[in-house]
């Protein structure tokens, strides 16, 4: 298969994963399971059944990580009033008024605005809030780090990106997910320190990872936290 998306499938015990092919140019096969899907990413020239060899050798790991997910997205739907922010759960309360306000008392989130009766106008308003923190939260949390850096920064920005926590452009403009502002402190500035080891290393090398590790020691403990618990801060958008 040549084109440069397609589907494969994978047994598991409780029954066919539709696994997504994306073909790509790169030097080893890579999957990426994301909100319950599973991709497999691989160079153009590799085959479909070497492919399913390597599912098939990862199957354990793949079924592992999408019952963590079920579990997970079961306790959402039945904890539908919680809110994460900042590492912790709050306790969403909705009240009427005619703008739309909101402030965390406790371990409580009190939402004021019109209709939030209903879902689609109760989830805007969170999403809305919820940028609102992260562009203050992660612009006092870049002060802190930018001292630290290689190099100065030319800018930064919010991202929606489904797929990357965070990015650097070769100018020196960093984008962060909006979704962190959900997460722990410490995972968000671990996001923070790769990407402005991306300030001196527009790459993935030893090099690279010698600066993080220079900015944020003992950064390992929090990527596994976004690969076993990522999947949770994409629940609102």
């Amino acid at each position: 298969m040549n084109a440069r998306h397609g589907t494969l499938t994978l047994a598991l015990p409780d029954g066919q994963v539709a696994v997504r092919l994306t073909r790509r140019q790169r030097q080893s096969v890579g999957i990426r399971i994301q909100r319950g899907e599973v991709e497999i990413i691989a160079p153009p020239g590799v085959s479909l059944a070497y492919l399913q060899e390597v599912l098939a050798k990862k199957r354990d790991w793949i079924a592992g990580h999408l019952a963590r997910h079920r579990a997970s997205a079961g306790q959402q739907q039945a904890h539908p009033d919680m809110v994460l922010f900042a590492g912790e759960n709050l306790r969403l309360h909705c009240h009427a008024a005619q703008r739309i306000s909101a402030r965390v008392e406790g371990e409580a989130l009190h939402l004021a605005g019109p209709q939030l009766e209903q879902p689609a106008r109760r989830q805007a308003a969170l999403v809305s809030w919820l940028q609102r923190e992260a562009k203050r939260r992660f612009a006092e949390r870049l002060q802190l780090w930018l001292p630290r850096a290689a190099r100065p920064l030319s800018g930064w920005a919010l991202s929606s990106a489904r797929s990357r926590w965070g990015s650097c452009s070769s100018q020196g403009v960093v984008r962060l997910n909006w979704r962190l502002v959900q997460a722990p402190s410490a995972i968000l500035d671990y996001v923070i320190a790769h990407e402005l080891a991306h300030l001196l290393h527009m790459n993935h090398s030893k090099a690279f990872w010698a600066e993080v590790e220079r900015l944020y020691p003992g950064w390992q403990a929090a990527r596994q936290w976004l690969k076993q618990h990522g999947d949770n801060l994409f629940r609102h958008g």
